[in-house]
């Protein structure tokens, strides 16, 4: 794939987006002038860069949704609902068209060109624009091929009886045993010169034809009145190319053609009865078909009575364009026969000369004529130096640079990398100062350490700033989503977003997208009520669902709030005890808080009939899953008739982490300090068995206690100080302490976490590696799992 063409899908994206939020916006304001420019611009823009590339199907949808949109800015058609509807099947169709250009490494295809011409006339069909021909009933509104109509099969039946019976005889029987032929039938559009059309060219290339004819659309009009530049004919043959070949072939003009399959019964001689046909004179070639059909119905043309003046000029002119196409064809052979048609055509006075002309003029050319081309017409054509844009002055300079993130992956791996190198340096400061007793060699070292330090975590800094979005890469998303499924829903759903600018690390913004859709899809399935239920609640019939972001401290909290129905907890419990997720001892001791908080367990819903939305048994665990993949946290509070609210709690940065270090059982591991509450020296004394488990009052609250060498079965118990306290972790899991008991503290560190990988990625007790200054390769925990 060319970098032009990246360059293109990464801009076209971008415009789709800014397009269906304009369509939206435009709903809730259709008087906006400023808007519809805005949308005007867009789609003016997509469809110009589309036509760099061979794209028909996504022009011809763009052009046609331009001609609609400029309707509605001149005042010929109103803004409603059901235009933005087409409008945004419009561009899903062409996302989709882009999705698999981007697939096929920029081959594209023709497999959607009769869905494109469908699309294409039902949006003019918002304007009342008239169909592009007659046969626009045969192209059908999806990607099925196109279908014939009774006129279509009605031209097909008088076209066959103009083929010997002996090649209809031929063709029925290739017919029987092979892939059935195809009868087409190409009726151009009059102004097809114009559009940069050559209709014979696109014949003349047609696959495998077999036979065909010309003839004109409607009568010829006296000379005098003829417009050349107007098409009127209509190019019928009959192909053994497959469909699919077909389709590919008029993959530009789909609308202008109607293609039948010809069965063997409709390939039956109309002739049965009559006496054996002499053998049949062996097929013209099809552009010598081509050739003579143009021939006769140009001297039809020549033999209407005219009486002007200028008829030698126009007899000349059109001898000329035919000499031109026989001699282009290597058909010199029939220009007699062409003389002879214009003499008895026209006064034997008047012909003499011009067939003598005519021959003359048809001489065969010196294959050494040289071809002359206009310095004009070069000079016309810009090149890539002339399409550039230049600025000698530096106005306008570019401020925005797009970059692969692979190259900015790699940067953050470097500066991992020299992390771990800079945090050597204490260390070998210590051995110089310890082991080799130079002291200001040891001086030196950690004094060019606090440089390089300093050097590392602002380049560190720096290229975390260049990974960060802001969460509008998510939010953006939801309108859509929030219309589409509510109309679907028969719900008036009014979305707000906030704190749209709060930004994060790529790669968690990426991770949000899923569990953010999933939480708008529960909330406008389950939690927002239908108007008239809302209604008899004393609410407004207009639902508010509120998706709040901001930043706090190195975090950043998304919140999705609703105003509907809230979570029942009698219903979660008796759903729970129903599906064996809790016992009837639990049923009873469950607060409403816990009762709620079942819905994060896996396989949990309340969804009474599977649909497209919900009854998948596909719950909020999925939610959970992947927020905690990404060291994030849910919280979950719901009031029965008020409303529920989620918020999700997820570190700027997955890149850069920060753990304690910890020891136990004569070895170190690294604990994620976002989920660290405190460190604290419990006495033995403090320690109590409740029910063969260990516990200790904290801060007047009762701490359940679980040792490391349990965990992780280190065969060592946790080792007491001087004074028989036993070092206590206390970290937050899903809510509620926890004491893990180790051996001692050590420091907290700034790490660059590594996944593992191989047989040692699937130990769900880890969430990754990293390297310490002195090499030793440190173990980060997942005491989540763990627990």
């Amino acid at each position: 794939m060319t970098a032009l063409l990246q360059q293109f899908l990464s801009e076209a994206r971008d415009g789709l987006q800014g397009i269906g939020e304009r369509l939206i916006e435009l709903e809730a304001a259709p008087a906006d002038s400023a808007l519809m420019n805005e949308l005007f611009r867009l789609v003016h823009t997509l469809k110009g860069n589309a036509g760099l590339f061979e794209l028909p199907e996504v022009s011809r949808v763009l052009h046609a949704a331009e001609d609609l949109m400029v309707a509605v800015r001149d005042g010929a058609r109103g803004f409603d609902v059901a235009l933005a509807d087409r409008l945004l099947a419009a561009m899903d169709f062409v996302s989709l068209l882009l999705d698999e250009l981007e697939a096929d490494g920029g081959s594209g295809g023709a497999v959607h060109a009769a869905t494109s011409a469908a699309l294409a006339q039902s949006l003019r069909a918002l304007i009342g624009a008239p169909a592009a021909d007659a046969d626009a009933d045969a192209i059908a509104a999806a990607d099925a091929p196109a279908v014939a109509g009774p006129a279509l099969a009605a031209q097909a039946a008088a076209a066959l009886l103009a083929v010997p019976p002996a090649l209809l005889q031929a063709w029925r029987a290739r017919s029987a045993d092979a892939a059935p032929l195809s009868w087409v039938c190409y009726a151009p559009e009059p102004e097809c010169f114009f559009k940069g059309e050559d209709p014979l060219y696109h014949v003349l290339q047609s696959p495998e034809v077999l036979w065909q004819r010309v003839q004109a659309g409607q009568p010829w009009p006296p000379l005098g009145q003829l417009d050349a530049y107007r098409c009127v004919l209509r190019f019928e043959f009959v192909s053994a190319a497959p469909r699919a070949a077909l389709d590919a072939h008029f993959r530009y003009v789909p609308e202008q053609i109607g293609v039948l399959a010809l069965t063997p019964a409709m390939l039956a001689p109309a002739h049965q009865s009559a006496a054996p046909a002499a053998p049949a004179a062996p097929a013209p070639s099809p552009k010598a078909a081509i050739a003579a059909a143009i021939c006769a119905a140009q001297l039809g043309v020549l033999a209407a009575p005219d009486s002007g003046a200028g008829l030698a000029g126009r007899l000349r002119a059109t001898a000329t364009t035919l000499a031109g196409c026989l001699r282009s064809m290597d058909r010199r052979a029939r220009l007699p026969a062409l003389a002879a048609a214009l003499a008895a055509a026209l006064a034997a006075d008047s012909a003499a000369p011009l067939h003598d002309w005519l021959l003359t003029e048809l001489a065969p050319a010196d294959p050494a004529e040289p071809v002359e081309v206009s310095a004009a017409a070069s000079e016309a054509e810009p090149g890539p130096a002339q399409n550039r844009r230049h600025d000698d002055t530096g106005a306008g300079a570019v401020t925005t640079l797009k970059v692969d993130q692979e190259k900015i992956d790699r940067l953050m791996n470097l500066i991992g990398e020299m992390v771990v190198a800079k945090n050597s340096l204490p260390y070998l400061a210590a051995r110089a100062e310890s082991v080799f007793g130079v002291r200001e060699l040891a001086r030196e070292i950690k004094s060019q350490y606090a440089v390089i330090n300093r050097i590392a975590e602002e380049m560190q800094d720096a290229i975390m700033q260049v990974r960060m979005m802001p969460v509008s890469f998510v939010f953006q998303r939801f309108p859509r989503l929030v219309r589409d499924l509510s109309r679907k829903l028969g719900k008036e759903v009014r979305l707000v977003l906030e704190g749209e600018h709060t930004e994060a690390d790529k790669n968690i913004i990426e991770a949000l997208a899923d569990p953010l859709i999933h939480i708008v899809r529960n909330s406008l399935d389950h939690g927002l009520e239908s108007p008239a239920e809302r209604q008899a609640a004393g609410k407004s019939g207009s639902g508010l669902l509120l998706i709040r972001a901001a930043q706090e401290g190195g975090r950043v909290l998304i919140d999705i709030s609703d105003d509907g129905r809230g979570i029942d907890p009698e219903r979660i419990r008796r759903r729970a005890l129903e599906r064996g997720l809790i016992d009837d001892g639990q049923y009873a001791r469950l607060s409403d808080r816990e009762a709620v908080n079942l819905v994060f367990a896996a396989g949990f819903s309340t969804a009474e009939v599977v649909s497209d939305l919900s009854g998948r048994g596909v719950g909020m665990d999925v939610v959970r899953s992947a927020v905690e993949q990404v060291h994030g946290t849910v919280e979950l509070d719901s009031t029965v008739g008020q409303g529920t609210r989620l918020r999700l709690s997820l570190p700027l940065s997955m890149a850069l982490s920060h753990v304690m270090i910890i020891e136990a059982g004569g070895q170190i591991f690294g604990v994620p300090m976002d989920i660290v509450v405190e460190t604290v020296r419990l006495p033995r004394t403090a320690i109590h068995t409740l029910k063969h488990s260990r516990t200790a009052v904290l801060r007047e609250r009762v701490v359940p206690l679980r040792s490391l060498d349990e965990l992780l079965v280190l065969g060592s118990p946790p080792r007491a100080n001087a004074y028989d306290e036993l070092a206590t972790l206390v970290i937050r899991v899903n809510g509620e302490p926890v004491g893990v008991l180790i051996d001692d503290f050590r420091d907290v560190a700034g790490i660059i976490l590594k996944p593992m990988g191989g047989i040692l990625g699937g130990l769900p007790g880890y969430s990754g590696s990293a390297l310490l200054g002195d090499g030793a390769v440190l173990m980060v925990l997942n005491l989540k799992e763990l627990l």
